[in-house]
C-alpha cells in the first residue's frame, strides 16, 4: 500500500529533523539516547497498527475505508490502559454502538478488533 510509513523511515525522518548544530550542543550529547527511546516508544505502535491493518485486510476492508477502524483501535487501546473489568467491557460495547450508528463501521469487525486488543471475545 503506497503511502505507509514504516519504523526505519520514521526513525530516518526523525533523525534527520533533529540535527545537533540545530537542535544545540546539549540535545547533540543525547541524541543517541532520545533516538533509541523514539524507536522503543514508535515501534509498539506501528507493530499494533499492522496488527490491525492485518485483521482489516483478512476481512477485506478497502484502505479507503480503514481510518474509522484505525481511529476505534487506537482509541481502544489507550482506554485498555486505564480500565479493566466490567467497565473497559461497558465501555468497548459502547464504542461499537457508537462507531456502528455514527460511524457505519460494520460490528463484526470492530468486535474482532477488540477481541484482538483484549484478548477475549466481545459478544
Amino acid at each position: 500500500m503506497p503511502g505507509v510509513k514504516d519504523l526505519r523511515e520514521r526513525v530516518d525522518k526523525y533523525i534527520a529533523k533533529t540535527p545537533a548544530d540545530q537542535t544545540g550542543t546539549r540535545y547533540g550529547a543525547v541524541k543517541d539516547l532520545a533516538v533509541g527511546r523514539f524507536t522503543a516508544y514508535a515501534s509498539s505502535i506501528v507493530e499494533f497498527r499492522e496488527l490491525v491493518r492485518n485483521v482489516l485486510n483478512k476481512e477485506g476492508v478497502p484502505a479507503g475505508q480503514q481510518g474509522v477502524y484505525f481511529a476505534f483501535a487506537m482509541r481502544l487501546r489507550s482506554k485498555a490502559f486505564s480500565h479493566s473489568g466490567t467497565t473497559l467491557k461497558d465501555y468497548v460495547n459502547g464504542m461499537i454502538q457508537d462507531f456502528t450508528t455514527g460511524k457505519g463501521a460494520d460490528p463484526t469487525i470492530l468486535k474482532k478488533i477488540a477481541s484482538m486488543i483484549l484478548g477475549e471475545v466481545i459478544s
